[in-house]
């Protein structure tokens, strides 16, 4: 498996506020994710993430930390794909949580330390957060 065999053009967004990860529950069943998703045309994978995030949680990101790219895989419009997301972080935003009812169902705010005890944690997610703490054991 080579990685140009995977779905590029996409991204993922690490929200963090007080040590907490901003996971939505997923409206198709795959459980608890990061906000995220596919590159528009003529779109930046930085501007696709801001979007992403203002369409599925209806917050503005006031800044923005690439991470690097993750390898999973996704259902994506009912076929499992192998995905390789954009992991941003975003720390500075403005705005109140409003779901997109078409995205997610809930949200809710886990402790970093326990972000990857979510039971059901959708696969993208699930590695962007595994880089956000590779990147964050480097630091210390």
């Amino acid at each position: 498996m080579t990685r140009d065999e995977y779905l590029h053009g996409c991204t993922g967004v690490v929200v963090i506020k007080d040590n907490h990860i901003l996971l939505g529950e997923r409206c198709d069943d795959q459980g608890w994710s990061l906000a995220g998703g596919k590159q528009e045309k003529n779109e930046t994978l930085e501007e696709c993430a801001k979007r992403e995030l203002k369409e599925e949680f209806g917050i503005d990101s006031l800044k923005l930390k690439y991470l690097g790219k993750v390898y999973s895989k996704a259902m994506v419009k009912g076929v499992e794909k192998k995905v390789s997301p954009s992991i941003y972080v975003c720390e500075t935003f403005k705005g109140q949580i409003k779901l997109d009812l078409r995205e997610f169902k809930d949200y809710k705010w886990v402790h970093i330390n326990n972000a990857l005890n979510i039971e059901n944690l959708f696969l993208p997610s699930r590695e962007g957060i595994k880089l956000l703490e590779k990147e964050a054991g480097e630091k210390i």
